[in-house]
């Protein structure tokens, strides 16, 4: 069986001041070039548009309600009894279905308003 490397990139993004963490899991097969590129991404659509996927599309999201490790409460500024609302998908090529990366999205459940 042939072993396929899963590279994580990690960005804390910033809305109205509040950090989100932003993990995303890109397979070397469909970008051989992440190991070495990986430091110098800054946008994870641009690092895509310029491989030549340009249209993306994401699977069902799933959204789980967790509580912080010692690591998120520090970087997302919170005590242990804090909720925090952990969304998953998949973003895919919309022509050929490729998953391009498995997205984990990570906000304080009391920071911000969430419409669905």
């Amino acid at each position: 069986m042939a072993e396929n490397k899963v590279f994580k990139i990690g960005r804390l993004r910033l809305i109205d001041d509040f950090p989100i963490l932003h993990t995303s899991f890109i397979t070397k097969s469909t970008f051989p070039e992440i190991e070495k590129d990986g430091p110098d991404i800054t946008s994870m659509f641009q690092y895509y548009r310029q491989h030549g996927f340009v249209e993306f599309g994401s699977s069902t999201c799933t959204l789980n309600e967790i509580f912080p490790t010692l690591f998120e409460r520090d970087i997302l500024q919170c005590s242990s009894l804090i909720p925090l609302l952990q969304v998953e998908s998949l973003c895919q090529d919309k022509r050929s279905n490729q998953v391009l990366e498995h997205t984990v999205i990570i906000y304080r459940s009391d920071c911000f308003t969430y419409v669905i």
